[in-house]
């Protein structure tokens, strides 16, 4: 599915004959070409209306999985890596960009809900005519990075989530559950920092204007701004691995009390047993002597035992052991 929208200075609007509108944008206006899914006819006309390389063609269809740039000289193609879906499964989806100078198209295979919130934004007013291609897609790498908050945003909330069950109950004989969670939850904040690197490179590349024909100083300014805010992100990723971490070490800690309850009781019914065990041996030798002779002597046995007991209890009891 191709979109198109024109920015200038006062307002934005959807262009349906977007090829005409080509080759009369003038300095104050911005042509976003906005591709989702596209198929090969859909491609080939942005590639013949822009006049561009055919080697752009095949990165359109099949983009990398990987953030970069690269300059073509009168054009700029850039890939950014989104989380598409920030909540359950998040899946880090390529967005390809292609710059010229006044006219950008993205495309994508997947809905990516921060380019939805970032048109509707767009296409609510502003003055994004006013900015160059490099400055707009600085912008919308500010959503991209956005996703990636929220999906270490959502990690956290699982794992505070596990936190509160494994703290208000004792965990199950079989914790291999709260632990698959651990793990996928590691995987996945690992996955996303690993799509979320290499922007750093690329934002750097683009803060520096005298690399490439297209960039400005009000575009360098804003990618010097974005790279602060990729930091921000790494630095969320890390702080989410470790919070991973602190939730293992808790669910360790649960499971060491848990055994702890079982070792106590083990204990308890040692200490409670060992005298009735040692008395039944006493009177259980074979010895003759006058002192089996008395018959009421074995309800006396049993009523010792039964006090002993008691008391081991009550001791355990007042020093707060049970």
């Amino acid at each position: 599915m191709l979109s198109a929208f024109r920015f200038d200075a006062k307002q934005s609007e959807r262009v349906a004959a977007w090829e005409g509108a080509v080759g009369h944008l003038h300095s104050g206006q911005l042509l976003w070409l906005a591709l989702r899914d596209p198929s090969d006819e859909e491609v080939a006309s942005v590639v013949d209306a822009l006049e561009l390389s055919e080697e752009l063609v095949p990165l359109l269809r099949e983009p990398p999985r990987r953030a970069s740039v690269t300059d073509h000289g009168d054009c700029l193609y850039l890939t950014l890596v989104a989380v598409a879906r920030e909540e359950d499964n998040p899946a880090p989806i390529s967005v390809e960009c292609v710059l010229g100078a006044n006219w950008v198209v993205t495309s994508h295979h997947e809905e990516i809900g921060v380019l939805d919130e970032f048109l509707e934004r767009a296409e609510g007013g502003g003055q994004i005519g006013a900015l160059d291609s490099p400055s707009f897609v600085a912008a919308l790498g500010e959503w991209v990075v956005a996703s990636y908050l929220r999906a270490f945003d959502a990690v956290e909330a699982a794992l505070e989530e596990l936190d509160a069950k494994v703290i208000a109950q004792t965990p199950s004989r079989d914790v291999s559950s709260e632990l698959d969670r651990l793990v996928d939850l590691r995987l996945r904040v690992g996955s996303l920092r690993r799509a979320l690197a290499p922007h750093r490179e690329v934002v750097i590349a683009l803060a520096h204007p005298e690399l490439d024909t297209l960039s400005t100083e009000t575009s360098a300014q804003l990618f010097a701004a974005l790279e602060s805010r990729v930091t921000q992100a790494l630095d969320a990723a890390g702080a989410t691995k470790e919070s991973i971490f602190g939730s293992f070490d808790l669910l360790v800690a649960r499971i060491g009390q848990r055994t702890n309850e079982i070792m106590k009781v083990l204990t308890l019914g040692t200490v409670i047993l060992l005298p009735a065990t040692v008395l039944a041996g006493v009177m259980g030798m074979n010895f003759k002597v006058g002192l089996f002779d008395y018959s009421w002597l074995f309800w006396v046995v049993i009523a010792l035992m039964l006090v002993i007991a008691a008391f081991v209890l009550g001791a355990a009891r007042a020093r707060e052991w049970i």
